[in-house]
């Protein structure tokens, strides 16, 4: 009879296996092969793969009790000293499979969304642990940071694994002046470790030259894994601090708006609906959503302006992917300039180095503006660690914004279907500089910016001195000046009877795409994209609004039918939609929002199960017929309530409504339990 291998057998060869060769690595019959058995001795210890994946994952979890155990003793610095120990034995035993390796799972979460939720959780309970052991979190963070920075390189670079007692070392003292782990560090003489007068403030030279080195750590992958680590998200008024700018520069004459006599300040106390469903005077919106700027223009007559948290109406604040409206405004006067000659030209005719990579072949710049280039590319979703190795990150914070492009890779054929990505605007951004033989900025100041009354510079940010501008989400100026563009555009182009931009280019951004159904972003006004700008689709017949969008809540709104110009500066993206709201009360108008038909249906089927779920989708169905202002539904989130009902064990339901949804959208598909 074959001998019986332990548990512990299969783990270590199944933590060898995801360390080098990744989830796929993990298989029986290669496991068993390497362990000399057959595939029977496996069964005795785990039901099926899955469950050995799920113990890989369960025991990564269990690690954080390295932390939590360590927060009752009464000499923290002495247990910090242990923990570090205890993880620098940990990291080596990883290597040979007799531990969890961090490498490994890390590795294992960016490309499985389903650990990669587990180990950000995990991650989050790690970074608490050790910010209230140390009582250091700013501290703190920078040492697992530079833990991070250790596990890439480890990953590219085996023997890196090595480096992690000086990372430990170094740690130590940065967090609690100990300098000794592994024994005493040779490069230290015996002057450099008395004490000194800078440890008046409680940092020695040691601990000084430790933070260089963590920073070092940190930054292993070069200049770019060191921004996204250093500043990850960023506030819209650091930029300047992070990267090389380009300037725009103004007007020589400003446009000025007229300030009303008497500003609406009754606005703040207008109810508007939070993102909880609930409502809220304005003023409390403003304050819970970190919201710096907020300015209505009706009529060019300034009814409200309001600053906070030390922004004013001079200062550069960032417009994050607001750029991408700019960009494409660039590309539709380098249209009609003929610097670009059709935008079912190639990519590549413009750039034909990136022939190289066959990624690139065929993309041309129509689908580049409807996102839709079928390049691979990963967004952010929240978790810190998914976050740091994201292309929305990376493409931010790159040093080198060419060499980034050239290394993508084809996922799907061009023209698919829309994806969002900044990728797609940076490769218009280099067809625009290739076309014109210019500098984004220098067509940005004069084909637009000095020709519509601007007041104030504006900048690019740049991936590195005299680079290439970040044309995605990089462009810096005040809220005054970015209404004076959102002005552009409610005027079609035209800036005081001089078309600046023109006017089909204006009408084609703005306007919804009535052959398309479905919106690009589901939301209760359902999102609509259209040449970088966005159209809420709900009622828009009636509302013919369109609003360009960016990370933190930076908007520049417009709502033609009463000449109204919204610009709102913040720190915070989790936010509502009140500007439909504002538009109305301020033209003395009244306004209702819809009622989302998929979140009463649901709400029917959780009270009273799957018969007045169906009842209450075909009223309400009916109703939204006869006032479509009233209602909103679209597929995907209907689908989600299916979903939703059964996950909670509801499938009566969840079959009732799927049948309904089969009827109401030819194109919907059974999901499996």
């Amino acid at each position: 009879m074959e001998h019986r291998l332990s548990v512990s057998d299969w783990m270590r060869a199944a933590r060898l296996a995801l360390l080098n060769s990744g989830p796929d690595g993990v298989r029986v019959e290669p496991l068993a092969r390497a362990l000399g058995v057959t595939k029977g001795s496996f069964y005795w210890h785990f039901r099926d793969r899955a469950d050995l994946l799920e113990a890989l994952v369960a025991e990564w979890e269990a690690e954080a009790s390295l932390l939590s155990d360590a927060l009752g003793s009464s000499d923290p610095a002495a247990d910090l000293r242990k923990i570090l120990l205890e993880v620098e034995r940990r990291t080596h035993a990883s290597e040979r499979g007799e531990w969890p390796s961090d490498a490994a799972i890390f590795a294992w979460a960016a490309v499985d969304p389903v650990v990669a939720k587990r180990v950000n959780k995990g991650e989050v309970i790690r970074m608490k642990l050790l910010r209230e052991l140390t009582g250091r979190p700013d501290v703190a963070d920078l040492f697992y940071y530079a833990y991070q920075g250790l596990l890439h390189r480890r990953r590219r670079v085996p023997s890196a694994v090595a480096d992690f007692t000086s990372l430990a070392r170094l740690g130590l003292e940065l967090l609690t002046g100990d300098t000794i782990i592994g024994g005493p560090n040779p490069a230290i003489s015996k002057e450099e470790s008395k004490p000194q007068a800078s440890q008046r403030h409680g940092v020695s030279k040691g601990a000084r030259r430790a933070l260089v080195l963590l920073l070092a750590a940190a930054s292993i992958q070069g200049c770019t894994t060191w921004r996204i680590v250093r500043w990850r998200d960023p506030l819209p008024n650091v930029q300047h601090r992070i990267f090389d700018e380009r300037v725009v520069r103004h007007a020589e004459t400003a446009f000025r708006f007229v300030v009303a006599a008497s500003p609406r300040t009754d606005l703040d106390t207008v109810m508007v609906r939070d993102v909880d469903g609930q409502m809220r005077r304005f003023d409390q919106y403003v304050a819970n959503h970190r919201i710096r700027a907020f300015l209505v223009i009706r009529n060019d007559t300034v009814l409200y302006e309001r600053y906070n948290g030390g922004l004013t109406d001079t200062t550069r604040w960032s417009s994050f992917s607001v750029a991408k409206s700019f960009t494409s405004a660039l590309l539709g006067v380098a249209l009609a300039q003929g610097a670009v000659r059709s935008l079912d030209d190639t990519m590549t005719s413009y750039l034909p180095e990136f022939n190289r990579n066959p990624a690139f072949r065929g993309i041309t710049l129509r689908q580049l503006l409807a996102m839709a280039s079928g390049l691979a590319y990963t967004r952010t979703n929240g978790g810190l660690f998914h976050d740091l190795r994201s292309s929305d990150a990376h493409f931010y914070y790159t040093t080198d914004r060419t060499r980034s492009l050239l290394r993508m890779r084809r996922e799907e054929p061009p023209g698919t279907r829309w994806a969002y990505k900044d990728s797609d605007a940076e490769l218009v951004g280099l067809v625009l500089s290739r076309a014109t033989g210019k500098t984004i900025a220098a067509q940005l100041e004069e084909s637009i910016w000095r020709r519509i009354g601007t007041e104030q510079d504006a900048t690019y940010s740049l991936d590195h001195r005299d680079g290439i501008e970040n044309v995605s989400s990089g462009l810096n100026a005040t809220a005054r000046d970015y209404a004076r563009f959102g002005r552009l555009f409610l005027n079609d182009g035209a800036w005081n009877g001089t078309q600046i931009i023109p006017r089909d280019w204006v009408r084609r951004s703005t306007q919804m795409d009535t052959s398309r159904t479905e919106p690009e972003v589901v939301t209760w006004y359902r999102m609509q994209h259209n040449l970088y700008w966005w159209i809420p689709m709900h009622n828009w017949a009636a509302e013919r609004d369109f609003f360009a969008d960016g990370s933190r809540g930076q908007r520049i709104y417009v709502h033609p039918p009463t000449r109204t110009i919204i610009v709102q500066l913040a720190e915070d993206s989790n936010q509502d939609f009140p500007f439909r709201r504002i538009a109305h009360y301020l033209a003395n108008e009244p306004y209702r929002y819809p009622r989302g038909i998929p979140g009463l249906v649901l709400e029917a089927a959780r009270a009273y199960g799957a018969d007045s779920a169906r009842a209450v989708f075909l009223r309400l169905t009916a109703e939204m017929r006869a006032a479509p202002e009233s209602y909103v539904m679209n597929q995907v989130a209907l689908l989600n309530v299916i979903e939703t009902l059964r996950q909670e064990g509801k499938t009566d339901a969840a079959n009732a409504l799927l049948v309904l949804a089969e009827k109401t959208y030819s194109r919907s598909r059974r999901h499996d339990p």
